[in-house]
């Protein structure tokens, strides 16, 4: 996010609440009441406090998935699985496409507060699951119990995103910028405290991931805030709106005149389903920017995690875990920089994305940058490339959302069906690239291939 981040997330979710933690320029939808009229947003009584609150949740939620991504090659090393580092992340976004038609199907019954209890939960026996796995020694520890744990990592991550993206809708649309600002920021320091925790402080990775168990008091203590603001004053309708679940309305309903299934869709929808006819006539009016979506996170995750595990095999294990950070960096800059710069040739982007994939492999085999200089002071432009690649992959996700609702020329009914094919055929996308280099690392990725006389100075490895 993912991203991140990747940061997800087909139907379970209405897609102009994703875009919306990325970009402030897409208004959240309000919700309308039975009869149609649209309902007031619940306005917070300090808007700074909530403000901070939804930052503290949207940094959180995606705090393990990130962690678990940045550590993947330290703890390939660990477990002598080194050609398996991207195993991993891949297991994670593979989750995401299950995750979003869970979601659909069972969480959407439940209230939202019951949701995020769900969610910590989750992200408790992540850190639990990884802490085992890493901890020497264990029964049924190492790499493939690493790999169970992270596909549940990534379900939390997705159930989290989308119960706080729809519980968002009750207030001001302003405040979903601090989500996309804390999903931007879980990236960041996600990487930095495990870099710090296992380099400088010398914590083993068991122990880092134990120390991140205390940040879902503050995820908890956070929402719980919010939720009461949400409800504060509201009866009726708006309450069940706010406490979320099917329940919730079903509940209210059996005290009104009005059918259940009008509360449960009060409002027409205009979203055309996702029938044959329909995604093809959708493919018609936005292919180009669905190529041009799906082709960037391939290109994306090829350089991350795959080519930038290959370069760092000998360097030191906070290097592929600071140039995920530095991708993070970076696209977290390009998607907030779409409110206010946007880019209508999105596929110039794309080409520059191309370009960052080709210089990358080249310099993998090679070694032209990371050879260049002494002490491995190669890698501090390698992780600046970084940057760039998080800048055109960022760039790329936010003016193609911006082009699928905005662009003349796509049918009203057909923008949400659009994004929904974007995320999908994007994940489907990320799972195989990611998949591959499983198969290229053993072969003309592999090591022995890469670097044929073994690392040029062992010392950096192991620093």
């Amino acid at each position: 996010q993912v991203l991140v981040q990747v940061q997800v997330r087909i139907s379970a979710m209405s897609p102009r609440e994703d875009f919306g933690r990325c970009s402030s320029f897409v208004s959240n939808v309000p919700p309308h009441s039975p009869g149609g009229t649209t309902l007031e947003p619940q306005r917070p009584r300090n808007f700074g406090l909530a403000f901070a609150a939804v930052l503290v949740c949207g940094t959180i939620n995606n705090f393990a998935y990130c962690m678990v991504s940045g550590a993947s090659q330290d703890l390939s090393r660990q477990w002598h699985t080194e050609s398996m580092t991207t195993i991993l992340t891949m297991i994670m976004n593979f989750s995401a496409l299950s995750a979003t038609m869970v979601s659909a199907k069972i969480l959407a019954r439940l209230r939202f507060y019951t949701r995020i209890c769900v969610v910590l939960l989750m992200t408790l026996l992540t850190y639990l699951g990884m802490a085992y796995a890493a901890a020497p020694g264990m029964p049924w520890g190492g790499f493939w119990t690493a790999a169970v744990v992270s596909f549940f990592c990534g379900w939390a991550q997705i159930f989290g995103e989308v119960t706080n993206l729809a519980f968002l809708k009750v207030f001001p649309p302003e405040l979903i910028g601090g989500w996309g600002a804390g999903t931007g920021l879980a990236g960041i320091f996600g990487s930095l405290m495990y870099i710090c925790l296992r380099g400088p402080a010398g914590l083993s990775s068991t122990a880092v991931f134990l120390l991140a168990i205390p940040l879902l008091l503050p995820y908890w203590v956070a929402f719980h805030y919010l939720h009461r603001e949400a409800i504060r004053g509201l009866d009726g309708y708006r309450l069940a709106k706010a406490l979320g679940g099917e329940s919730s309305l079903v509940a209210f309903s059996r005290g009104s005149e009005t059918d259940a299934r009008e509360f449960l869709h009060p409002a027409p929808v205009s979203a055309a389903p996702p029938t044959c006819a329909n995604i093809r006539a959708a493919i018609a009016v936005s292919g180009s920017i669905l190529f041009n979506l799906v082709a960037v996170y391939c290109f994306e995750y090829t350089v991350y995690p795959g080519l930038d595990d290959r370069e760092t095999l000998c360097a030191p294990k906070s290097w592929y875990t600071a140039m995920w950070m530095c991708y993070n960096v970076g696209v977290t800059i390009s998607r907030l920089s779409v409110s206010f710069c946007r880019v209508t040739h999105v596929w110039i982007l794309t080409v520059a994305q191309l370009v960052n994939v080709l210089g990358w492999t080249v310099e993998v085999y090679t070694g032209a940058v990371r050879d260049a200089f002494a002490h491995g002071g190669g890698y501090y432009i390698m992780t600046a490339w970084m940057v760039l690649v998080g800048l055109c992959g960022g760039a790329t996700y936010g003016n193609c959302m911006y082009l699928f609702n905005t662009q003349p020329g796509i049918p009203e009914n057909l923008r949400e069906l659009g994004i929904t094919l974007g995320f999908f055929m994007s994940n489907i996308g990320v799972t195989l690239a990611t998949l591959s280099f499983f198969f290229l690392d053993k072969s003309i990725l592999d090591s022995s291939v890469l670097y044929p006389g073994g690392c040029p100075a062992e010392v950096y490895r192991g620093a």
